[in-house]
């Protein structure tokens, strides 16, 4: 079947790459970084030590968390006249939900590595603000999980549709593994997390090579 290709389209891709890119680059950094100590004392001193890639982790979640945006603007409104209800919820966790926590996390992991005015960085706050990144973390990776697994089921009657919804499924259970940190090794855990950045390369080479692609016949309706 002889295929329209609208070009236009395939620069509407690089969010997907963009995002991917740069979540992988920020988890491996934070994988670079050994856990925070059990020693309250040796709080300070870890941060010291790993205070560079903290930082650069720091800049680079912001960027990844904007490159979101026009990433999933873009994956809700492929076929704008055909509309999935999962889809629109899907995308409603990430601007509602995913998106600010990610900010969330910027923000506390920039307080442990950047000044903020003359207000002491105490060991109890660092103990809080560690313990509150855990914890949204937690809550991301489950949201992410089932964003995630509500785009694969949207997706399903599509071409290729089977192989996304396989793609879901896989990382929906990585990312539900990826919500207890505290259970997992390094290696694991950001085995679990690297399967977020995979799963946007993996959509936004799907829309550049199937769903921009207009067929002259009719096209498959999103359910």
């Amino acid at each position: 079947m002889n295929e329209i290709v609208n070009k236009s389209y395939t620069l509407k891709g690089l969010p997907f790459f963009i995002a991917s890119l740069l979540f992988a680059i920020y988890y491996s950094l934070l994988y670079i970084v050994p856990p925070p100590p059990s020693e309250i004392s040796h709080l300070h001193l870890w941060i010291m030590e790993w205070k560079f890639y903290l930082q650069i982790a720091d800049e680079i979640l912001i960027f990844a968390t904007i490159s979101l945006l026009p990433a999933i603007y873009t994956l809700n409104n492929v076929r704008q006249i055909f509309e999935s209800k999962l889809s629109l919820f899907a995308s409603g966790l990430f601007y509602l939900f995913i998106i600010p926590l990610f900010v969330l996390v910027d923000l506390l992991l920039g307080r442990l590595v950047y000044p903020v005015n003359v207000y002491p960085l105490t060991a109890d706050t660092i103990v809080f603000i560690l313990s509150f990144i855990t914890g949204i973390m937690h809550m991301i990776s489950i949201m992410l999980a089932l964003a995630i697994l509500l785009y694969g089921v949207s997706y399903r009657k599509n071409t290729l549709g089977s192989l996304i919804l396989v793609t879901a499924i896989l990382g929906f259970g990585f990312q539900i593994i990826a919500s207890y940190p505290w259970l997992l090794t390094p290696g694991i855990l950001l085995v679990c997390q690297l399967s977020f950045p995979i799963w946007l390369f993996l959509i936004g080479l799907y829309l550049i090579k199937v769903e921009y692609r207009i067929p002259n016949k009719n096209q498959t309706d999103l359910n």
